[in-house]
C-alpha cells in the first residue's frame, strides 16, 4: 500500500464507537474480494480499538483527578 497522502479527521467518541462498530461489521460479513482491502479493515479495527482504550483512560485519569481535586475542599 502506497503512502502518498495523510490524512486526519476528528471525531467524537460518540462518531468514534460507530466507526469501530461498522468496521467490525465490515468484517464479520465480508464478502470476499481484495485481500488488502480485509488487511486494511483488520488494521483499521485495531487503530480505532486503540483509540478507544486510550480515550477511556484519558477520561478515566480526568474523573480520578477531578474527584481528588474535589473532595479535599
Amino acid at each position: 500500500m502506497e503512502q502518498d497522502l495523510v490524512a486526519t479527521f476528528h471525531m467524537d467518541l460518540r462518531a468514534l464507537k460507530l466507526e469501530y462498530k461498522t468496521t467490525c461489521d465490515a468484517l464479520k460479513n465480508w464478502p470476499g474480494g481484495p485481500v488488502e482491502e480485509q488487511d486494511f479493515l483488520e488494521y483499521k479495527k485495531q487503530e480505532l480499538f486503540r483509540a478507544l482504550v486510550e480515550q477511556s483512560y484519558q477520561s478515566w485519569l480526568f474523573k480520578e483527578y477531578y474527584l481528588e481535586v474535589f473532595s479535599q475542599k
